[in-house]
């Protein structure tokens, strides 16, 4: 399965490419953030996927939505957005997997990020700008809206209920679940499957480790 973020990146970059990077890893009043996900660890346990699975949740971590900050250090909450979902990972090594995706997405950018090459641009004109973006043909959005949020601009952007399915072969190699779709890049993510319960971490990014805790999860239960 695609990460929902890589939806984001064709039709908002440019966008965001208008804000001036903050920069660093500090809050707008000079503190240090911390790093790190905002989902509990799991452990990649491996174990046999085979089985057909319905999702009962999905833990999504902030950082998977990087293109929605673009350097300028936002505050990025998508505790609306609601993953569904259903694989089915057959004794043959080929898999089905439908993945249903939608809500908001709300970001809060600085007031520091809020210039166009040095040239101060309001939060009602991001607002505008981002409205645009949403009213495109090839937009995921259904709307974005922006707003004072004290010196701050908070955007929500409402991600349109979008289905996909994919259909391919798996393996697996200890704990790390490989994954080839027709039409898309070969996937590896962490897993777990342990009795009636199977955890399938979002894919990794090419060249990082996939054998560490999970951090961000969709979590299924056994038909």
């Amino acid at each position: 399965m695609k990460s929902a973020s890589g939806v984001f990146s064709a039709v908002i970059v440019t966008t965001l490419l208008t804000l001036s990077a903050c920069g660093g890893s500090v809050d707008v009043e000079g503190n240090s953030k911390e790093e790190g996900p905002s989902c509990g660890l799991v452990a990649a346990c491996g174990g046999d996927p085979t089985g057909t699975w319905t999702m009962d949740e999905a833990c999504l971590d902030p950082s998977m939505f990087e293109d929605l900050d673009e350097g300028c250090d936002a505050e990025i909450d998508v505790s609306g957005m609601v993953v569904s979902g259903r694989a089915e990972f057959r004794a043959d090594n080929t898999h089905v997997t439908t993945i249903t995706q939608q809500g908001p997405i709300k970001a809060v950018y600085p007031a520091a990020c809020l210039a166009a090459e040095d040239i101060p641009i309001t939060c009602a004109q991001l607002s505008v700008k981002m409205q645009r973006v949403a009213a495109g043909k090839e937009s995921p959005f259904t709307s974005a809206e922006c707003a004072h949020a004290g010196a701050d601009c908070a955007c929500t952007f409402v991600f349109g209920r979008d289905t996909t399915t994919s259909m391919g072969t798996w393996s697996v190699s200890g704990s790390i679940l490989a994954i080839e779709s027709e039409g898309e890049e070969p996937e590896e993510s962490p897993f777990c499957a342990q009795g009636s319960s199977l955890t399938r971490g979002f894919p990794v990014s090419a060249g990082a480790d996939a054998s560490g805790p999970i951090q961000h999860y969709m979590r299924f239960t056994k038909e």
